[in-house]
């Protein structure tokens, strides 16, 4: 019979889920702003997320969802390489590895939402909606490809970091507002 024990997260913890929010919300305006669909954008927003995002979890260390953070970090990060540098470009064709790096960040977005905010509906439901959108876009990229809509990296881009930024936001929040009831 396996416990979930809550822990409740330190004030740098808070302040991390903060901050790393606000820069994904900011990311997500950049990403749905960019008058097209272009390589460039997505790779540098992806790489950015990663590389933020994986000093986020030097600072988080709430273990409710590390596992999938971590997974949504590193598949940003790498996917956010492979866009910008274009590494193992020629092993893993560029359409291949944008349908699995959405996906996989859309199952960990989703994973991390359920396991971190059992208790908090609002940022629950965000990353839910933000990983469902990420699964759509790279389910949809080997029906489409390479014909995708201009507009349809940055909506889901947009909408993928807004939702994991607004549930980090409310969570802190709501976490706050617990530690002073």
């Amino acid at each position: 019979m396996s416990q979930n024990i809550e822990v409740e997260p330190t004030e740098p913890a808070k302040r991390a889920d903060r901050y790393y929010g606000a820069v994904l919300v900011l990311l997500a305006v950049i990403s749905a702003v960019a008058p097209l669909f272009a390589e460039a954008t997505l790779g540098w927003t992806l790489l950015l997320a990663g590389l933020i995002g994986l000093t986020w979890l030097v600072l988080d260390r709430t273990p409710q969802g590390q596992l999938a953070a971590i997974g949504w970090c590193v598949v940003a990060l790498a996917l956010g390489l492979h866009l910008v540098f274009h590494i193992l470009l020629d092993v893993i064709p560029l359409g291949l590895a944008l349908a699995g790096g959405f996906v996989l960040l859309g199952v960990a977005e989703i994973l991390f939402g359920l396991e971190r905010y059992a208790h908090s509906n609002g940022a629950k439901i965000a990353m839910v909606v933000g990983g469902a959108a990420a699964i759509a876009f790279g389910g949809s990229i080997p029906v489409v490809w390479p014909a995708i809509p201009n507009w349809a990296g940055g909506v889901t881009m947009g909408v993928m970091f807004a939702a994991f930024g607004v549930a980090l936001e409310l969570g802190a929040a709501r976490r706050r507002a617990t530690a002073t009831s």
